[in-house]
């Protein structure tokens, strides 16, 4: 993720980036990020934008490949609301579901989702984070498959994704905005859990390449920090994968989303934090 090495510019990002206020305790919405990705299920299956957007936080982009072209396509949430009003005239509920846990460490989830119609199949991989108002998901990622069809295999998929996250490591070591283009979708999403006492906040691509930037200009560098790549997984044209990394004595995780877009991986999404327990 777009950190930053000293406390002074922490603080910084914490009062530009985008924050919510906690709630009462009342209001969470749900009790675990499987509880949240369910909320998702009913709302396909009932074509409820409500029910989606208790399980979705309002600014997630939905991203895949196209699998005519191999373009990127990203969705809004505002226009999945629109398709699910639509659809709730007919609704066609899956006909199977399937729900995994990758990945969960303190306020961070990976989730695997498979839904599967008799004329198609989606494979999700999602983000979801422990927020005051609940767990929410903060990304996703799916690869459509049609009736009969696997998963494709691209040999050397999980190479090509560590490359891209060495390449994402590679930015952070030396502020670099070019590399973060070069990795990452430009509309990638950070949301942040547990970073300098705020429990919750995001950011966009360019908010942190301009933190990035500063640094570069300055000569700042930081390749003191350790990190490592903890997981990949790989589903076709889509991926998950978790990094840790240790700053000023503080230990942070990542968990990032990657969609294949023209033969190159790229990040579309990421959540981070310092996975323990608040106090």
């Amino acid at each position: 993720m777009p950190k930053t090495l000293p406390l002074v510019t922490l603080a910084l990002l914490s009062a530009c980036a985008h924050s919510l206020p906690s709630p009462a305790p009342s209001s969470r919405l749900h009790a675990s990020p499987e509880e949240a990705v369910r909320a998702y299920f009913r709302a396909s299956d009932e074509g409820s934008h409500r029910l989606l957007r208790s399980a979705f936080h309002p600014d997630v982009l939905m991203h895949w490949v196209d699998g005519g072209d191999g373009a990127l396509r990203t969705l809004t949430q505002l226009e999945w609301w629109q398709r699910l009003d639509a659809a709730a005239k007919a609704p066609a509920p899956a006909s199977e579901r399937h729900l995994t846990t990758l990945d969960r460490e303190g306020s961070f989830a990976l989730m695997e989702a498979v839904s599967r119609w008799p004329s198609h199949a989606f494979v999700d991989l999602m983000l979801a984070v422990d927020t005051p108002a609940g767990w929410r998901i903060v990304g996703k990622v799916f690869h459509r498959l049609a009736p009969g069809e696997e998963l494709p295999h691209f040999p050397s998929a999980e190479q090509e994704v560590r490359a891209v996250l060495e390449g994402k490591i590679r930015a952070h070591v030396l502020y670099s905005p070019a590399l973060l283009l070069q990795t990452h979708t430009p509309d990638c999403r950070y949301y942040r859990a547990h970073v300098e006492g705020v429990p919750f906040a995001w950011e966009s691509l360019s908010m942190a390449a301009s933190r990035y930037a500063a640094h570069e200009d300055a000569g700042v560098q930081d390749s003191d920090s350790p990190w490592n790549i903890l997981k990949v997984e790989v589903r076709g044209s889509v991926a998950a994968a978790k990094l840790e990394v240790t700053v000023k004595g503080v230990r942070y995780i990542d968990h990032l989303l990657l969609v294949r877009v023209g033969g190159q991986w790229r990040i579309s999404s990421a959540s981070w934090g310092d996975p323990r327990p608040a106090p």
